[in-house]
């Protein structure tokens, strides 16, 4: 018990000081950085990964909730949908062959690939034997992304308007879409279905924010307690890198957030043209993640943020579904076999 409350305390700690510092996903990377440095020095953490289904749960429920219903031209969305999955058609497979290319394992490759939801990819990846790679290189691409988002704000190359405020939610709705999400993800488990948690989570605050009509976010410090325990939990199962190779993994993500964004920006500007809408605006919903940011750059600038918000949460409900099935297939024969929501 102890060593779950310092593992905690620690997650904690480190989540909190990231937030002060204004680091890109905070709470996470925060609570994984420093759980992991202390593990390195020698410090005992470790935290259940019973722990995982909850967690999915409450990333499922904050996701679901930014979705809104509320779009211009529903012919327009369908042919930006169509350009979206073209998007991702060509920036996985790509990202996956450099991968696979630099020895990069099936489970590696297709995890560290994926243009985006990095809370979604640290979860899936604590069924790797060590997610250092993964978590690392996604780490790199959050914080490329937001550093880009940071420039284009500071530079004033978009002009500024009123950003809305979300509704909070209160702690007993809050929970209790949490505790149906996870209902419904341990039914989807049992059923075998990949990611089932968070896909629940998403489905289930989704038709919710669907019928309440308004933008929602869950009660204050319910996502920063998941990140925190993901981060904890992630970071107490890596293990020390040579500097070499520590290196050698930022230049990997370096390059993997530059070919995913410039493959995105092919795609923007062709339905851009066609829509005859702000390319910027097309780029925001197609990006490769950080989804908080572009979809704070897109609120801030007044550029359709119901629909930036929809298409980015339709890659993270596609990416989830598509990588926990993928995940089963790369580790079919090769790993040993996992309960569902394990």
């Amino acid at each position: 018990m102890m060593i779950l409350l310092r593992t905690c305390a620690i997650g904690a700690a480190g989540g909190g000081l990231a937030h002060w510092a204004g680091f890109p996903s905070d709470w996470l990377l925060g609570a994984m950085l420093l759980v992991a440095l202390s593990a390195m020095l020698g410090v005992a953490v470790r935290l259940p990964k019973t722990l995982l289904p909850p967690i999915q749960a409450i990333l499922g429920v904050a996701v679901g909730l930014r979705l809104e219903l509320d779009f211009p031209g529903p012919a327009s969305l369908l042919f930006s949908v169509a350009g979206l999955l073209l998007c991702l058609a060509t920036q996985i497979p790509l990202t996956q062959y450099l991968l696979r290319r630099l020895g990069w394992s099936r489970q590696e490759a297709m995890l560290a690939a994926s243009p985006g939801a990095l809370s979604v990819m640290a979860a899936l990846a604590t069924q790797l034997e060590n997610p250092l790679r993964v978590i690392l290189s996604q780490t790199v691409r959050v914080i490329v992304l937001v550093s880009t988002v940071g420039l284009a704000m500071a530079l004033e190359w978009v002009p500024v308007a009123d950003a809305p405020v979300a509704t909070e939610l209160s702690p007993l709705h809050s929970g209790l879409l949490i505790l149906a999400a996870y209902v419904l993800g341990r039914l989807g488990g049992r059923l075998r279905l990949p990611a089932s948690y968070i896909l629940a989570g998403v489905l289930t605050a989704g038709g919710y924010a669907a019928w309440q009509g308004v933008a929602s976010v869950p009660s204050a410090g319910i996502i920063p307690l998941g990140m925190v325990l993901l981060g904890a939990l992630v970071g107490s199962r890596l293990r020390p890198l040579p500097a070499r190779e520590m290196g050698y993994l930022l230049v990997i993500g370096v390059l993997i957030s530059l070919s995913s964004s410039v493959m995105a920006l092919i795609w923007a500007a062709a339905v851009a043209w066609w829509l005859e809408v702000p390319l910027f605006q097309v780029w925001l919903a197609y990006a490769p993640g950080a989804v908080e940011a572009m979809i704070y750059l897109a609120l801030v600038t007044g550029l359709e943020p119901s629909w930036v918000i929809f298409h980015h949460v339709l890659r993270i409900l596609l990416l989830s579904a598509s990588a926990g099935w993928l995940m089963q297939q790369a580790g079919a024969g090769t790993e040993p076999r996992r309960e569902p929501g394990e």
